[in-house]
């Protein structure tokens, strides 16, 4: 079963194939390849599912709420993009969407921007985990 149209499926019948969203998408840009005007290798959509899954694996391992809220809007988008013809995804692309996916992309970058500095894993304060603990406490008491 083309991956495209099983996810079209999942949203009819849970569960209908293992295809996810990422997966569908990237199995569009490469049968849109024309369309889009890209060349891609015969290996496209594996690497670009593999790309696309660790970016999502990477947003859940945060602990941040705006972190799991961003995958979840990235997943939504793509798999809006994925349902969508090969002309409308290129003038997605090309920033002449119309209503495709306008609602699933002003989500996304929402999202986008209440994660801006929370999903980096970095804490930017320098106030990490931990910080002030044991400080002042039996530091140099009872020394002589």
């Amino acid at each position: 079963m083309n991956c495209r149209f099983a996810f079209a499926f999942a949203a009819v019948v849970v569960s209908a194939s293992s295809c996810t969203p990422i997966e569908a998408l990237c199995q569009k840009e490469y049968d849109c390849r024309d369309e889009l005007e890209i060349s891609f290798e015969d290996d496209y959509p594996a690497v670009c599912k593999a790309f696309a899954e660790g970016a999502q694996a990477g947003l859940r391992a945060n602990a941040e709420q705006e972190c799991e809220d961003l995958a979840n809007a990235e997943l939504a988008l793509a798999g809006c993009l994925a349902v969508l013809s090969c002309d409308d995804l290129r003038n997605f692309r090309n920033g002449n969407s119309g209503d495709h996916c306008a609602d699933f992309l002003t989500e996304r970058n929402n999202k986008a921007e209440a994660a801006a500095e929370e999903c980096n894993g970095i804490d930017a304060s320098g106030e990490g985990e931990g910080e002030g603990e044991g400080e002042g406490e039996g530091e140099g008491e009872g020394e002589t």
